[in-house]
């Protein structure tokens, strides 16, 4: 009798013990739903978006770089997590010791590399790939809610001095109807240098002028059109005649930003300005004599059709383009380059 009471006892201590195990589970399924767990596709990935580590000029171009290819931008999150966890027999990640994988050694510089430090040790972006290597680098996120879209506030702005900074604020929307705030994991790129754009949002102005900043997270992106002017207590507007569908636009742009049209120019200044603007060429001496001796009132409008359907336009806003786009061999490889 004592062993057959002794082996009901121990049932019953090991059904309680299960029994608190679920409760325990319980928990922490509830308390997951507060801290959500770091997952590669949703936590991850922007990571290394944000660091720079998918860029063409990194290990998104086309042939990778130092034998590590990830898709450009993150587009494709399949190949980069086999990239990071599988490729070359898995030596990038040590599941063993998260905190020695050679992905971490590399992005913080602790191991020699080519792209120097992109992650500080500590920072939330160094916690969010540890704590995802502890977890077994999971290719977790597969079957979350996909991202529907980004919101940035402001949309654009327009800065007059003396203020000289705007704070970006972005948050993701998800099919489920949950939002989160991306502000610090977004991607900040600048138009130009008249602007500085920190890891965090702060706009803050190097010179007056236009800027667009192209807020990135996952797929989704959005740009913000900010403008910094200088403060012009006197400006009044002067109105000017509207000659098509466009004007409207334009001297509404200018009336915002505190600038006035110029007054029409002369032929000669019409006629240089429009040739270098469509063609980058200025007219021969020719061209510019019979365009000064014609005293039709449509000829500068006969001018700029004429300019538009000349294949020197095509070849000089081809050229434009390829600039804007950034399409030249050290991002995209020659083969990128043909088929843009």
């Amino acid at each position: 009798m004592l062993p057959s009471a002794g082996f009901t006892f121990f049932c019953r201590s090991t059904a309680a013990t299960a029994a608190a195990v679920v409760s325990l589970c319980t928990g922490a399924a509830l308390a997951a739903d507060v801290e959500p767990e770091i997952t590669f596709r949703r936590d991850v990935m922007p990571v290394l978006s944000k660091v720079g580590c998918n860029v063409g000029g990194c290990h998104g171009n086309g042939n990778g770089k130092a034998g590590l290819k990830l898709s450009l931008r993150g587009q494709d999150p399949d190949l980069d997590w086999q990239a990071l966890t599988r490729d070359q027999g898995g030596r990038r990640i040590n599941l063993l010791q998260p905190e020695k994988s050679l992905l971490l050694l590399k992005a913080t510089a602790t191991v020699a590399h080519e792209g120097g430090q992109r992650i500080t040790p500590g920072s939330p972006e160094h916690a969010a790939i540890l704590e995802w290597l502890h977890d077994g680098a999971r290719d977790t996120g597969a079957t979350a809610p996909r991202l529907v879209k980004i919101t940035v506030t402001p949309p654009e702005s327009v800065v007059f001095e003396p203020a000289a900074e705007v704070q970006l604020s972005a948050t993701a929307t998800f099919a489920d109807g949950s939002t989160r705030d991306i502000t610090r994991l977004a991607v900040y790129e600048p138009s130009n240098l008249i602007i500085k754009v920190s890891p965090t949002g702060l706009v803050t102005r190097e010179k007056s002028g236009e800027a667009t900043v192209l807020v990135r997270f996952l797929e989704q992106q959005v740009p913000v059109r900010l403008a910094f002017v200088p403060a012009r207590p006197d400006f009044l507007w002067h109105p000017v005649a509207e000659r098509n569908f466009i004007d409207p636009h334009v001297f509404a742009k200018a009336q915002q930003l505190r600038v006035n049209p110029s007054p029409e120019c002369a032929d000669d200044i019409f006629l240089r300005r429009a040739y270098l603007d469509l063609t980058g060429l200025v007219p021969d001496a020719a061209e510019a004599r019979a365009f000064l001796a014609d005293l039709a009132a449509d000829k500068r409008a006969r001018l700029v059709d004429r300019l538009l359907a000349g294949p020197e336009f095509a070849d000089f806003w081809a050229l434009k383009w390829a600039d804007l786009l950034k399409i030249e061999e050290r991002q995209l490889d020659a083969k990128g380059m043909r088929t843009f």
